[in-house]
């Protein structure tokens, strides 16, 4: 994808500790978000939990899902003006990069203006 956007609407992150999975790695399901499409709560065995896209789990039982790739819910904080790199796009939100290297992911509603 690599596009640049320009941010229109500021954005917090929620999590202070968002959940970071490894490949393969089992997590608990438990489940879907009505809001944001395509994302599932799950808990990690250390006790952590988080949102994470349900493309990267195939079921192992109706509770519990392997993890296909490494993820990290990471969110970044935006004001509006930044500019982003848009990396790649899952479920209305954008993995985007700032100018000073940090990445995360940010609601598409908060970024217009993309130059390809």
């Amino acid at each position: 994808m690599n596009s640049q956007a320009k941010v229109i609407k500021a954005h917090q992150s929620s999590y202070a500790n968002p959940v970071t999975l490894r490949e393969n790695e089992t997590v608990m399901i438990s489940h879907c978000d009505l809001e944001w499409r395509g994302w599932i709560w799950i808990r990690q065995s250390s006790g952590n939990a988080g949102w994470a896209p349900q493309q990267i789990f195939i079921l192992s039982a109706p509770d519990r899902g392997i993890c296909t790739e490494k993820y990290t819910a990471y969110e970044l904080s935006v004001v509006p003006g930044e500019i982003l790199t848009l990396e790649k796009k899952l479920n209305g939100w954008f993995w985007a990069c700032k100018k000073s290297g940090e990445s995360g992911w940010v609601p598409e509603e908060n970024v217009r203006n993309i130059i390809a």
